[in-house]
């Protein structure tokens, strides 16, 4: 009991002693909260790196897989039956109009006209026959010696002897004309394929047997489909008046070939089909390319690169307005880019992107990828491309031009 009383005499006496440090402590923290509070500086516009868009001429191009083509393709086929008696083409060789190609036996057929040309005699002889029969009737009839009856029998003999005869004429055209199947030329120009068909073998029983084929590929065709949502600029020009069948003519077309090279010469459309295909929803087109020096074949698969207008608006319009690539940025309410005005202020601009080009830059700088803008900026305005991150609506920056 003693010992508890001693404890609470220590511990109250412990709490006296700590009662002046306290206040002390208490009264400084007071002071200091009291004192007068410290001016806080606002930080400075957030800088970024501003750029006006170039303006410069650019070729821009919109690919299309083709199929290449020759202007004529032949299949040379065997048109009466018979043995292939000859052939005297040179596999893969070159061949002109009217050059020799195969011939099928000619005998049987030659036999064919020499029998027409018989029956074509005997018929011109039984007219010569019904013809004098029929004037000595007449001649009979002025007397009264016949009977007018006879007259007329004789005048329908003489008709059918000159039916015959026409009927005989025929029959030796045709027989002429099969004769003819069996030496057969070339009716192109062209390189001609492999012979399908060896000597001594039976052609054309069933069918008409191909025996070669020939490719005149002096010019080549390159048919393409373009989607429909392409071809409604240049419908939307026609309906303003110019000129659509002149301007898709007189468009430059270059041709890449599968292993990415360009072929040296251009091209031109000159066909553009009536309607769109309502299965594929497109329309066909056709380029044409001058192939005087056979750099290409038919059969190629290429990419028919046609020019595309900067501008909708303007299709004949080649100058365009480019700013870089990663400048212009997207959410729900569309593409927009950052632009500073006069007094650094930045503000939202809605902008319509067409193509993305990739520019060499000189030296050993990097490509730069660039947009065209088709609207929403000017070349004079100040587009935000770094620091994009600190861009915001109404917000003041530090602007500083890029290098």
């Amino acid at each position: 009991m003693k010992e508890t009383r001693a404890f609470v005499r220590r511990g109250l006496g412990l709490s006296l002693l700590m009662a002046p440090l306290g206040a002390a402590v208490l009264a400084s923290i007071f002071s200091v909260g009291c004192s007068p509070k410290a001016e806080v500086q606002a930080p400075p516009p957030p800088s970024v790196t501003v750029a006006t868009p170039e303006t410069r001429e650019v070729a821009v191009y919109k690919s299309y897989p083709s199929t290449l083509k020759g202007i004529s393709e032949v299949e040379m086929r065997a048109r009466v039956s018979g043995y292939l008696q000859e052939t005297t083409f040179i596999e893969g060789g070159f061949v002109k109009k009217g050059d020799h190609l195969f011939t099928i036996e000619p005998r049987p057929y030659q036999l064919a006209v020499e029998a027409a040309e018989a029956d074509l005699a005997r018929a011109e002889a039984g007219r010569e026959l019904a013809q004098s029969r029929l004037r000595r009737l007449e001649e009979a009839l002025k007397s009264n010696a016949v009977a007018e009856v006879e007259v007329d029998i004789a005048s329908a003999e003489l008709a059918q002897a000159i039916a015959s005869v026409s009927q005989a004429t025929a029959q030796l055209h045709n027989a002429k004309l099969d004769l003819s199947y069996t030496s057969v030329s070339a009716p192109i120009k062209g390189r001609v394929s492999l012979s399908y068909v060896s000597d001594e073998n039976l052609v054309g029983y069933s069918d008409p047997t191909v025996i070669t084929t020939i490719v005149d590929d002096s010019v080549i065709e390159a048919y393409f489909e373009m989607p429909e949502r392409e071809l409604i600029k240049y419908l939307q020009a026609r309906q303003k008046g110019s000129k659509l069948d002149k301007y898709v003519s007189g468009l430059e077309i270059l041709l890449e070939l599968a292993d990415g090279s360009m072929y040296s010469e251009t091209g031109y459309i000159d066909f553009l089909d009536n309607k769109v295909d309502s299965m594929t929803r497109t329309i066909r087109m056709r380029a044409i390319f001058d192939n005087k020096d056979a750099g290409l074949a038919s059969g190629l698969y290429a990419s028919v690169r046609i020019p595309v207008a900067v501008n909708k608006s303007d299709l004949t319009q080649r100058e365009a307005i480019l700013v870089p690539a990663d400048a212009i940025l997207r959410d729900i309410g569309g593409r927009y880019v950052w632009v500073v005005d006069d007094q650094n202020v930045v503000h939202r601009r809605a902008v319509d992107p067409g193509d993305t080009l990739v520019k060499q830059a000189a030296g050993d700088a990097p490509a730069v990828r660039q947009t065209i803008i088709v609207d929403g900026v000017t070349a004079e305005d100040r587009i935000i491309v770094m620091g994009l991150q600190r861009a915001r609506d109404g917000v003041t920056v530090t602007p500083e031009t890029a290098k």
